[in-house]
């Protein structure tokens, strides 16, 4: 299309319908496109009395001028062309409001995408029919008006008139009650859905997600209740790996929708998964601590909380593997992994407090959970000691196994506590040193001092200030730090006589004075008065 003619049509000027008027953009667009895009009716109008045939024309992607009038909010032109398909016949103005684009998008979808309402709401009077087509990725408009959270739209296409129901289908096999759950809609949104398509929320995804599934893992507690409510035989439907809301809810610690969905069916906690797990062997994996309690204190979980995976496993065992899985880097630094862990920790403990746990049940390789925690060669000993001690699971091993690695923490435990001594005598000597020297520095100045004044000699050179500085910081720390070794000393000791107390406390006000004597004896260095 020459520049002309196409800048004629977008500006809303003249027209010279002299030249071609059925030449076309780069982008397969008509002349009608153009005045489609401009905005102006009056265009448009002038356009299509000289080339009618342009109605139904579709550019490079399917698109008529219906299309992009409807996709860019133009209510009157949108209105206008329809008003030119009328004067033909009706099959031909449904032809026109049903024309499909490349990704099979009528002007509803288009109109629902950029969320016009008034365009919508027009086109659905016009034929309300269309509610029912759906789009190359199986998007009916219902389900485009609630998965991008056009609510305003999707209560029109729900409560339009018509002889038979909207499509509420979407994309992945997913319908539009999914859609509602997924995007947080409002409770009362999700019961008009639910009213109005029963049938939904019995409809799985290519997941095999049903509508509860979803709002059981974003624990959702209304919504799952307003569906057992509905229908509660649905908290029994499982997914693609076997797994039910329940599992769902307490791989996530949604501990509402877990209370939720035992209390009105409480034969669930029954239910295994594909790999034969319960719901607490998901708990357990995903460390949820509260999910994982609030099992325990389930009178319908008391016979399953021993239950064996597919791989022989109890919660007990998965807790224990699921604590050494963590590199031990992640494990000591302070980070969202060390959080973690420690929630694996903490389920570990609760566990293995638990009379009613069996500790010495093996799994398909034979092994107890204080084989898994001492065969883990990248926990160091000081936590294995811990882990052991904490959850009272030293006599659980019956083999040497137990007995090696005993010998080696208590190697280590006497290592460390030798490396500890060696440190704190080596950091006090030197600590002792620094503050004898730099309180002897603050009187022997470089330089010496005037013997008219007192003063020091070297007062306004710069570098005799930076070293006094630095000196007096040296001082401060190191008395800080002798300060702190002392405190220590008083904490380790479980049993002190008086004496000690008396030199503890003798050694505490010594240092404290220290530190204004300082300060006074640099003061009076610098004191102005001469000294006689």
């Amino acid at each position: 299309m020459d520049a002309e003619l196409f800048n004629s049509a977008i500006s809303g000027n003249e027209i010279n319908f002299d030249s071609n008027p059925k030449q076309l953009t780069a982008g397969g667009n008509s002349i009608l496109h153009v005045a489609a895009k401009s905005g102006n009716a009056h265009t448009m109008t002038r356009v299509f009395a000289r080339q009618p045939d342009l109605l139904y024309m579709t550019n490079s992607k399917g698109n008529t001028a219906l299309h992009i009038t409807a996709s860019l909010g133009h209510s009157d032109m949108t209105e206008q062309l329809i008003t030119f398909a009328k004067r033909q016949e009706v099959e031909t103005k449904m032809e026109l409001l049903r024309k499909q684009n490349l990704k099979q998008n009528t002007a509803l979808h288009e109109a629902i995408r950029y969320d016009h309402y008034d365009i919508v709401k027009l086109l659905i009077q016009e034929d309300p029919e269309l509610t029912l087509i759906t789009n190359n990725a199986g998007e009916s408009p219902l389900f485009l008006a609630v998965d991008r959270r056009f609510y305003k739209i999707a209560r029109h296409i729900t409560d339009s008139p018509g002889d038979h129901l909207p499509s509420y289908k979407g994309r992945k096999s997913k319908n539009a009650l999914h859609a509602a759950v997924i995007n947080r809609a409002k409770s009362d949104f999700v019961h008009k859905m639910l009213e109005k398509f029963p049938d939904a929320s019995l409809e799985a995804d290519d997941s095999g997600w049903i509508p509860l599934h979803y709002a059981a893992h974003f624990g959702n507690v209304d919504v799952v209740e307003l569906f057992l409510q509905k229908n509660n035989s649905i908290a029994y439907e499982k997914d693609n790996e076997g797994m039910c809301a329940l599992h769902i809810s307490a791989r996530e610690g949604k501990v509402g929708v877990m209370r939720a969905i035992i209390k009105k069916c409480p034969d669930t906690c029954e239910l295994l998964d594909d790999k034969h797990r319960t719901a607490l062997h998901l708990a357990v994996e995903s460390g949820r601590v509260n999910a994982v309690k609030l099992f325990l204190e389930t009178v319908a979980f008391q016979d399953l909380i021993n239950e064996q995976d597919k791989n022989g496993n109890t919660p007990l065992h998965l807790a224990a593997l699921d604590l050494v899985d963590i590199p031990l880097l992640h494990f000591c630094l302070g980070s969202l992994i060390q959080a973690r862990s420690y929630e694996h920790y903490k389920i570990l403990k609760i566990l293995a407090h638990d009379r009613r746990i069996d500790k010495w049940t093996r799994n398909e390789e034979g092994m107890t959970t204080a084989h898994i925690i001492q065969s883990n060669n990248r926990l160091l000993w000081l936590i294995k000691k811990k882990i052991m001690k904490t959850c009272n699971l030293e006599g659980v091993d019956d083999g040497q196994t137990s007995k090696e690695v005993q010998t080696v923490e208590n190697k280590g435990a006497s290592m460390a506590t030798d490396d500890e001594e060696n440190i704190s005598k080596f950091s006090l000597t030197s600590i002792t040193i620094i503050t004898t020297v730099t309180y002897a520095a603050a009187f022997q100045l470089p330089g010496g001092y005037d013997s008219n004044t007192g003063m020091p000699v070297l007062r306004n050179h710069p570098e005799f200030w930076r070293f006094l500085y630095a000196n007096s910081f040296s001082f401060l720390f190191s008395a800080v730090g002798m300060f702190f070794h002392f405190s220590k000393t008083w904490k380790l000791r479980k049993k002190t006589t008086i004496f000690e107390i008396l030199l503890l406390l003798v050694t505490y006000f010594s240092i404290a004075f220290m530190l204004p004597a300082y300060w006074m004896s640099i003061s009076a260095v610098f004191s102005q008065s001469k000294v006689q």
